[in-house]
């Protein structure tokens, strides 16, 4: 999949930063010349409670030339009905002022605005203490939403990341076409991003990369799944990316893999002396659930990643796989999962290449179940790693299909819900129903 990454940069970098930085150079001043008084191109409709400004946003009415103009505190508001996409360059808030970006519906019997996608819905170039929020955005041919801290249209792969303290919550994104180069959220050389509560219908590449990010949390979210879409990859964390967490993510029947982290290009055979990536390092994958997955996790070049309380239910190939085509995983422990398939559904519990040690993997308790055990080790095998406590094979768990609980007490430590006290904080006023997990289709 590292062609697309490339068309990707390609296209947003080539085209969409001129964009961008259009309004931006013509707010500018020439040197030396008095500044003229200037007004926002949208008329300011209030004052919101903090004391920012209120921008009214039509739909149908480009408010790209806005960003300039825009202080902390100030609130844009897109108003009910169907907006083209936007592109907004340098906002920059103050941390306890934030700029905010909001979809604005006062009856919830009626849908949020919907940004309808081209190139992308939303894209924003090196945000600082944003908030972007309740909106419907989708039916994008990239990224519907694409986030870059960049400091020059031409990126540099080892730019240290923007501090943006962004927060991307309440967005419900769906998408219905084909597009190879099509992602939900794409954040690049980024870093003090959360995105959580929301929910994503089908996508074609990833549903979420992170290129170059560090100190992002993505939680609470639905991940659900589109028949006639391909949903290559759940997240993918690419090689360099630091301090990362997913929790709270449940995943719909057959992503093909849910996360893969560690990902990286493929070599160039042209490259001389060229520097090696640096591996993704400090990962936490916790309290997720997948359902029907042909590979819950792809491990790359990747250092110090937890993979734990997660519910991989009924895979259908692998549960992970390690297969060095990026690296070698050092430092990962995989403890209290739940795992279950089908007799005869999986090809391998662990598929590891030759050059991967089983040190590499740390395995504390997790249960693991199928009514082919024990015999089916045979075929399957036992999984890969160093074993620091005893596995769990012998508990039938009777997982309860609509959230994934365990209906066995002995299995109940192990999986998506066990621990609830640490669930991940949601945004405040959003108003989404309570999570679950897709429904297997009948």
């Amino acid at each position: 999949m590292n062609h697309a990454r490339i068309s990707i940069l390609q296209i947003l970098h080539a085209g969409l930063l001129a964009i961008l930085l259009a309004p931006v150079a013509s707010a500018r001043q020439s040197v030396g010349s008095p500044a003229a008084p200037q007004s926002p191109p949208i008329p300011v409709a209030g004052i919101n409670i903090l004391g920012g400004r209120i921008f009214n946003i039509e739909p149908g009415v480009a408010f790209n030339s806005l960003a300039s103009f825009l202080q902390p505190g100030d609130e844009v508001r897109l108003l009910p009905g169907v907006h083209i996409p936007f592109a907004l360059a340098d906002l920059n808030g103050e941390r306890d002022n934030p700029i905010i970006i909001r979809g604005y519906q006062t009856n919830p019997e009626l849908p949020l605005p919907y940004v309808k996608g081209e190139l992308f819905s939303i894209s924003l170039l090196r945000p600082r203490n944003v908030i972007v929020r309740d909106l419907l955005l989708g039916n994008s041919s990239g990224p519907t939403i694409y986030v870059d801290g960049s400091i020059v249209a031409s990126p540099i792969v080892q730019e240290t990341p923007w501090d943006s303290n962004l927060i991307l919550t309440n967005l419900r994104i769906k998408q219905d076409g084909e597009a190879a180069n099509q992602s939900g959220i794409y954040l690049r050389n980024i870093q003090k991003v959360d995105v959580m509560h929301f929910f994503m219908k089908g996508w074609n590449n990833s549903a979420i990369v992170l290129d170059n990010c560090k100190k992002i949390a993505v939680a609470q979210a639905t991940l659900d799944t589109s028949n006639s879409l391909p949903q290559y990859r759940g997240v993918a964390i690419r090689s360099g990316c630091e301090d990362i967490s997913c929790m709270y993510l449940s995943f719909g029947p057959k992503v093909q893999v849910a996360f893969e982290l560690g990902v990286c290009d493929a070599p160039n055979p042209n490259a001389t002396n060229s520097p090696a990536p640096p591996p993704a390092q400090r990962i936490q994958i916790s309290h997720n659930a997948a359902l029907d997955c042909p590979c819950f996790i792809s491990l790359g070049l990747i250092d110090h990643c937890t993979i734990t309380n997660n519910s991989i239910i009924e895979s259908t190939k692998y549960i992970w796989k390690a297969d060095g085509s990026c690296g070698v995983p050092n430092h990962i422990t995989f403890q209290n999962n739940l795992v279950t398939w089908v007799p005869g559904r999986i090809d391998k519990i662990s598929l590891v290449a030759k050059s991967i040690a089983p040190e590499s993997i740390t395995l504390h308790s997790n249960l693991w179940w199928s009514e082919e055990l024990p015999l089916g080790f045979e075929i399957v095998g036992k999984p890969f790693g160093i074993e620091t406590a005893p596995q769990v094979f012998d508990v039938n768990p009777k997982v309860e299909m609509r959230n994934f609980s365990p209906v066995d007490e002995k299995a109940r430590s192990f999986g998506w819900r066990s621990n609830q006290a640490t669930i991940a904080p949601v945004a405040p006023k959003t108003p989404l129903g309570p999570l679950e997990p897709p429904q297997k289709p009948s």
